[in-house]
């Protein structure tokens, strides 16, 4: 019971490494500066500007190159944006680009919800043979039999096992909000199809299936124009 509980509360946990922008000094387009402890790349061209930042990011729904972006709308009309559209692809050992799963929302949060329905599931099962349990009493006789061995005698508490039986169903119901709360939260922030009017900008982050590599490219598509970062993402790099 008590792994259950500890593998349904580290879900609430992460851990997160931050990479490294590659810039090209001849790329006048781009400046880049610290924001809140993370290194922000910013492309500016075709009345967009477009900011990313990436860092590493592990929790027990997976491990991911997790993105925040912004994007400002410096012209005079409206445009939308689909992080669909987003793609990534990652160099590996062998020098072969590697393209990468960028996760929408709706697929995140699906994958988020499978976890925690298995974890849900452990721990109720878990929780309903302790309480099934708290019910009985086992007393033990100094009686001894013929053949030598003590009686033994168990003992049915339908006051326990009622009131066990509600503990168990509080301590679900509480877990049950805690992990829709936990959703909820992870929803906020993440990038959803949005119309960006002139003059505004919007930031979001979206998880990308991480793997082992030296480069990290992200694609980002607004109106027929791509706005490319590369990071480096080679631990090697940096020790």
């Amino acid at each position: 019971m008590k792994y259950i509980v500890t593998l349904i509360i580290s879900c609430f946990t992460f851990v997160s490494y931050a990479q490294n922008f590659v810039l090209d000094t001849n790329d006048s387009s781009v400046t880049t500066e610290y924001n809140d402890g993370k290194l922000w790349a910013y492309r500016h061209s075709d009345n967009y500007i477009v900011g990313l930042t990436c860092y590493e990011h592990n929790d027990d729904y997976g491990k991911y190159y997790q993105i925040q972006i912004y994007i400002h709308n410096l012209s005079a009309q409206s445009t939308t944006f689909d992080p669909e559209d987003i793609s990534a692809s990652v160099i590996n050992k062998k020098g072969d680009s590697i393209a990468l799963q960028v996760f929408t929302n709706e697929e995140y949060q699906k994958k988020v919800q499978q976890m925690q329905g298995l974890a849900m599931a452990l721990y109720g099962f878990a929780a309903g043979v302790n309480a099934g349990s708290a019910a009985y009493s086992t007393s033990y006789s100094t009686t001894i039999s013929p053949n030598g061995t003590f009686y033994t005698t168990t003992h049915y508490n339908p006051a326990a096992s009622y009131q066990a039986n509600l503990a168990t169903n509080l301590q679900i119901a509480n877990m049950g909000k805690m992990m829709t709360d936990e959703r909820i939260t992870k929803e906020q922030g993440y990038l959803k199809i949005t119309t960006i009017h002139p003059n505004f900008g919007i930031r979001g982050y979206m998880n990308i299936k991480r793997k082992k590599g030296s480069i990290l490219t992200i694609n980002i598509p607004i109106d027929s124009n791509i706005y490319s970062f590369e990071w480096d993402v080679n631990k090697n790099n940096h020790q």
